[in-house]
């Protein structure tokens, strides 16, 4: 059981140190950080009753491209991503540490990791010790990456109040849509029964990942000096 947390958090962990390492300026208190982080894990809670209660994850069509794209946007970048903005909101929007652009990076990120502390544990709990290392690598830095986008957006919504409403929709809508791209590259890859596709779309899926982490270096590169 130890090994399975350890394996697990480690990822999470070192991703963790990392983004507050980059705060300069003024550091969050730790009661933040750790606030942040429960709203992660809360959010990977409440994505759960909702597909749970409304029974979507039960929902199959026949198509392949269809039902990739349903299990990828519909059962995981839209509620998951929704999930994480809602308690990033509620938890974070009007505290007063919230008071620099890379706060909102910052804690954006935080969210990210405590859902993927909480999701890690349960893959790795759940189908063993050699899903770690590919998680580690790969899912767990991409929470990361959404949630430096969310967060990127938010603090603008925060600090730019006569723009609120677009960076809010923004703040949710651009990690969903990658989020969304994300997991349909691996999921219609794994629904084909085509090798030669698969590996394209394999190289595709790690184009896109490369991308995504430019594109949240970059946002945070950004923030850092503001």
């Amino acid at each position: 059981m130890y090994i399975i947390l350890i394996a697990s958090l480690l990822p999470v962990v070192i991703l963790m140190a990392y983004i507050y390492s980059k705060d300069k300026y003024k550091k969050e208190p730790l009661s933040m950080i750790l606030k942040a982080l429960l709203g992660g894990v809360l959010a990977a809670l409440l994505d759960v009753l909702i597909l749970t209660i409304s029974g979507l994850g039960s929902l199959k069509f026949y198509d392949p491209l269809v039902n990739s794209a349903y299990m990828a946007f519909g059962l995981a970048g839209f509620p998951e991503e929704l999930c994480k903005f809602i308690f990033l909101f509620l938890f974070i929007w009007r505290s007063q540490y919230f008071d620099e652009y890379y706060d909102g990076v910052e804690y954006g990120a935080f969210t990210g990791l405590g859902f993927a502390a909480l999701e890690n544990i349960n893959y790795v709990a759940q189908y063993g010790l050699q899903v770690a290392v590919s998680r580690a690598l790969f899912a767990v830095p991409a929470h990361c990456f959404f949630g430096i986008i969310m967060g990127y957006f938010f603090a603008y919504a925060k600090f730019r109040p006569w723009h609120r409403t677009r960076y809010l929709f923004l703040s949710l809508i651009i990690p969903v849509i990658m989020h969304g791209i994300y997991d349909f590259l691996l999921m219609y890859n794994n629904a084909l029964g085509n090798v030669t596709l698969a590996y394209i779309l394999y190289g595709v899926w790690f184009v896109f990942f490369f991308l995504l982490f430019r594109f949240a270096k970059k946002k945070l590169t950004k923030m850092i000096g503001k």
